[in-house]
């Protein structure tokens, strides 16, 4: 199928909202001060904004592999869909796709999968 699979909504809630808020208390210092005195204690500021920057190279590398491997099931038409929302969401995306490659995968070695 030349489409792209959705991860249900819940993901995306779950992960944008966690790299956003994990962004501001990196990145914004009245949003961190608010957060340790309201809601729990936290590595310093310094320390969340390289767990946020190093969330972005592990996403650009599951982008990379779901492009290329979009590429290799013949959906061509949908790996640039395949590449972005997994740039996004991350291994909900990438779960799915490697899903469908599962049956690819059994054909092309003559066996099948097992339930």
């Amino acid at each position: 199928s030349e489409r792209v699979e959705r991860p249900h909504l819940l993901w995306w809630v779950a992960i944008v909202g966690g790299l956003t808020i994990l962004g501001l208390q990196g990145f914004s210092s009245s949003f961190y001060g608010w957060w340790i005195a309201n809601v729990n204690a936290l590595p310093a500021q310094s320390t969340m904004a390289w767990i946020f920057l190093l969330c972005i190279p592990i996403h650009v590398g599951e982008a990379l592999y779901c492009w290329r491997l979009s590429n290799r099931l013949g959906t061509r038409g949908a790996s640039a869909g395949w590449a972005l929302q997994t740039f996004v969401i991350g291994f909900p995306s990438t779960w799915l796709l490697m899903k469908r490659a599962r049956p690819a995968a059994s054909a092309l070695s003559g066996t099948t999968a097992s339930p």
